[in-house]
């Protein structure tokens, strides 16, 4: 009987080893996961910062003015009750930061600025308590075209440059959003896997905000469907759902609503799902959709429907948006959820 026992306590100690192992050999794994359900559980609120906003904002700046601005702007989004930052970063197949792959941003920047803007925004956004999300369009592609220059817009190049920006920089995660060109969903499925990969070994997030027709993603070779029903591709999707429950020229379709569940249905894999909101439409009559300006509502009514659907964030777009003077009492409105 006591060998017995030795013989098991022998055994508990070596199974312990081997799960210690295992945990170490798939920490990263485990990090992601921890990171993006630690994101999920505290509530996801986002402002993307588009290069727009960067041309408006920062470019031509002096180290000094950049930082101020930018500065400036977190402050703009944590008054409007967010905990992080989606910023461009690589828009054109160019960088605003110092890049081995990628030529300074011409695009977001005066070319190079003498100083490192995605270190300097890193630092200001986490001394505030602001996640920050290096956003990227992976081939640097605009409707209908790959812009700069297009050598540059290969899968080896994009994961080499995620993995160039999660080893040199303390971003909290890897964003994409929905401009991919019509290269196959192997093709892009392949480099979206591997994007993964590459985040989850540094326990970096890595997001895709896809446009909100989910047919119009399909025809695109967009494989919306594997990356909900498959672990290894995101560890987030954030549809831009810019429609409000009034739309058409009768008004008559909840077509927000609609598609807030159409993606609900096909995440089999339970992904967090955050919502991306028409922010730049609040307080803008539009006769294909008018129930923006029917309600001061919209946005706070639209993150409380994905929430009761299983939503567990959201992303403004974008940050000027902060700024308007239409959107103001929608943006108010939304500041209470």
């Amino acid at each position: 009987m006591k060998e017995k026992m030795m013989f098991g306590g022998l055994m508990k100690k070596l199974a312990a080893i081997l799960l210690s192992a295992a945990v170490i050999l798939s920490g990263t794994a485990v990090n992601t996961q921890n990171a993006y359900a630690a994101a999920a559980v505290n509530n996801f609120k986002g402002v993307w910062i588009s290069y727009l906003d960067i041309q408006n904002h920062l470019k031509g700046q002096g180290q000094a003015g950049f930082d101020a601005n930018f500065s400036a702007m977190c402050d703009k989004v944590l008054a409007q009750g967010c905990n992080a930052v989606i910023v461009h970063v690589r828009s054109h197949n160019d960088a605003i930061y110092p890049s081995a792959i990628y030529p300074w941003s011409i695009t977001m920047l005066n070319g190079n600025p003498g100083f490192d803007p995605l270190a300097d925004m890193v630092q200001i956004a986490h001394s505030k308590g602001l996640q920050f999300h290096a956003w990227i369009n992976p081939y640097g592609y605009r409707p209908n075209q790959v812009t700069q220059n297009a050598h540059l817009a290969t899968n080896d190049n994009i994961v080499a440059g995620v993995r160039e920006i999660v080893t040199k920089y303390a971003v909290d995660g890897i964003h994409f959003d929905d401009y991919f060109p019509a290269l196959g969903a192997a093709v892009t499925n392949q480099m979206v896997s591997s994007v993964h990969s590459v985040c989850a070994s540094a326990g970096k997030v890595f997001g895709i905000s896809p446009q909100g027709n989910l047919d119009n993603n399909r025809a695109a070779g967009v494989d919306i469907d594997t990356w909900l029903s498959t672990p290894g591709y995101v560890d987030y999707l954030a549809p831009q759902i810019y429609w409000s429950d009034n739309y058409s020229k009768a008004g008559n379709v909840t077509m927000y609503s609609n598609r807030v569940a159409a993606w609900r249905a096909i995440d089999k894999a339970g992904i967090p799902l955050y919502v991306g909101l028409a922010a730049y439409k609040a307080g803008q009559p539009s006769a294909y959709d008018p129930g923006w300006g029917l309600s001061s509502t919209n946005l706070a009514t639209q993150v409380d429907k994905a929430r009761n659907a299983g939503y567990t964030g959201y992303i403004i777009y974008r940050y000027d948006t902060l700024l308007s003077p239409a959107a103001q009492t929608e943006l108010a409105n939304l500041k209470t959820r």
